[in-house]
């Protein structure tokens, strides 16, 4: 049984839910009659002794022996036209599900209000990236004259608009002032070659000449309207979007770190170095100082995982201490206090950089000691397989682990750098989409997602949730077998306290009412509301032998007597039950099922 109930775990899909009640069928037992025996199982019917779906079967399309035209396919029980290539049969129709704002990506998925589907996605506005909506015209406000870095502001007669700025001195070398507006004609789409010639369409501009597509070599990166080099864009660095920060360049499509450590420490510790940063270059700047100085800077590897502690107290003048990654030159930690400790949860074999810079500009001698302080502390524990579920804990007196990278939607990553975590592994047993959010916590949280250890790369990161509260949410894509580290951490520098981490799946609601069809979980707005908004109920169910075999014990059954005994025999999978079927018939499919429900609705 163990393993059948593992199995029913790794798919909990709507058709596994009615296949396993057929299996089962043939084992249950009910008093007062006992089950009645069928050859097929709802929504199958038997055609020629075969069980055949008269929903989606073009030889019986909605009774047996209705063969649709070569023509055409079987879709809701009806003969209809089969799509073109390149749509997909969503509803009653064809669409295209790279630009249909109700079916953005797959059927039913529709973008919110406002929002726009571009290449299968939903995105906001209905401009693309790197033009703005003024008044129903998309503009480009880095360089419109009009509209110079937001809608409405006007650049002066004698003006250009360039960066976003408007400017008295003309265009810098390398662009042209096309009427106000300073553009390289070599890549604006708007102004190709000349500043009188704009590229139709999907075209891009590729040295100065309209072209269908990029030249060799060169990538037009979704809503970018010129062509890049994945290979050395520091804004699209390997792949479109991934932009490399101020510290690293871009090469051979990889970020690359511009540090370079003047001393290897290797990986002995404990091991005290001294030194001095004075008549030494100035050549990064730790972010949580305003005013950095001359440094000196050092790699070191841990030899084993654990939490390490770098710390300079006994220095001649007030130091201030960074540790970078040495794959990416990230920042890890910072510390401008003037006893000047870092600690930080390093995997083994992991390498960093050790800063030792001055605040104020000053420089002198210092001391650096490096010790392994504990063990590692992440990941702090692991989720369950099931989805939903909910972890609580604190993160008062924990370390630093694992600091967050900075995006639009997670600006105090900064201030995070100094904060408690507490990190929890996430596998996913089916692809999809996975929210996990704080809601419920008592401090300002920050949450944010690594692929595979708590020092992989960042997947997503929140502060503040779309609602503006103090808690956080974020949806990741995972695929099935994935694991992710979920990290808790605290918005504001030291802040800390108990945490609810929740997960769930994320399922877009689809408009499932109105099919003129109830349907029973495998056809009609049923199976359309348990691959939706009542997948959480499914897979509640799906997840235990027990359940499917009450749903096989009542399905069968053809008295009110013996569904009374299934329900008295397992009480908590009918409960189970009845929840799948007031999200779906009463809530979901209210219209639909109106006046054939199989459960009296709340």
């Amino acid at each position: 049984m163990e393993k059948l109930k593992s199995r029913f775990r790794l798919a909990p899909t709507y058709t596994l839910l009615w296949l396993a009640a057929a299996a089962l069928a043939s084992v249950a037992s009910c008093s007062d009659g006992g089950p009645s025996t069928s050859a097929c199982v709802a929504p199958e019917t038997e055609c020629d002794g075969t069980c055949i779906d008269t929903g989606t079967s073009a030889s019986h399309c909605g009774a047996c022996g209705v063969a649709c035209g070569s023509d055409q396919t079987c879709r809701g029980g009806a003969c209809v036209a089969a799509c073109e290539d390149g749509l997909a049969a969503c509803g009653d129709g064809c669409v295209d599900t790279q630009s249909d704002e109700a079916h953005c990506g797959r059927c039913d998925n529709a973008c919110e209000g406002g929002q726009t589907c571009r290449a299968g996605e939903c995105q906001d506005g209905g401009c693309p990236v790197g033009r703005a909506d003024c008044g129903g015209t998309c503009v480009d406000v880095a360089s419109d004259p009009n509209n110079c870095g937001e809608c409405g502001k006007a650049c002066a007669d004698e003006q250009t608009c360039e960066a976003g700025e408007c400017q008295d001195e003309g265009c810098s070398e390398g662009l042209t002032d096309c009427n106000g507006a300073c553009v390289n004609l070599q890549t604006d789409t708007g102004h190709c070659g000349e500043c009188t010639t704009a590229c139709t369409g999907d075209q891009t501009c590729v040295a100065g000449a309209c072209e269908d597509g990029c030249g060799s070599g060169l990538t037009a990166c979704d809503g970018v309207e010129v062509c890049v080099d994945l290979q050395t864009s520091a804004d699209h660095c390997g792949a479109c979007g991934t932009a490399c920060n101020d510290t690293q360049v871009c090469q051979a499509g990889a970020c690359a770190c511009t540090v370079s450590p003047g001393h290897d420490l290797g990986s002995d510790v404990p091991q005290i170095v001294n030194g001095t940063t004075a008549g030494l270059p100035n050549t990064y700047s730790p972010t949580c100082s305003a005013t950095s100085s001359s440094e000196r800077i050092y790699s070191f590897t841990a030899e084993t995982a654990g939490v390490y502690s770098f710390d300079s107290r006994n220095s001649g003048y007030s130091v201030v201490l960074a540790l970078l990654d040495a794959g990416g030159c990230s920042e890890i930690a910072c510390s401008a206090d003037p006893s000047a400790v870092i600690t930080a949860d390093l995997a083994a074999g992991q390498t960093v950089f050790v800063v030792v810079d001055g605040a104020g500009g000053e420089a002198g001698t210092f001391e650096l000691s490096v010790t392994r302080a504990s063990a590692s502390t992440c990941p702090t524990g692991s989720f369950g397989p099931a989805v939903p579920q909910t972890i609580t804990g604190s993160t008062v007196g924990r370390p630093n682990s694992t600091r967050p990278t900075a995006t639009p939607d997670c600006l105090a990553s900064s201030a995070a750098a100094n904060s408690p975590d507490a990190g929890y592994t996430f596998t996913a047993l089916v692809a999809g989409d996975y929210t996990f959010d704080t809601f419920g916590s008592s401090f300002d949280t920050l949450l944010h997602v690594h692929d595979a250890s708590c020092r992989g790369a960042q997947l997503a990161c929140n502060d503040d949730d779309e609602t503006g509260s103090e808690q956080s949410e974020v949806t990741v894509t995972l695929a099935a077998g994935q694991t992710v580290v979920v990290m808790v951490d605290g918005s504001r520098e030291e802040n800390a306290g108990a945490f609810r981490l929740n997960v769930k799946r994320a399922v877009p609601p689809p408009t499932c009412d109105g099919s003129g069809t109830c349907g029973d979980g495998a056809s009609g707005c049923m199976r359309c509301a348990y691959e939706g908004e009542c997948a959480d109920e499914l897979a509640a169910c799906t997840a235990t032998i027990e359940c499917m075999e009450y749903i096989s014990c009542y399905r069968t059954c053809d008295t009110a007597a013996c569904r009374a005994t299934c329900r008295a025999e397992d009480p908590a999978s009918a409960a189970i039950y009845d929840a799948m079927l007031v999200c779906a018939q009463c809530n979901v499919c209210a219209n639909d099922c109106s006046g054939s429900a199989e459960i009296a609705c709340p």
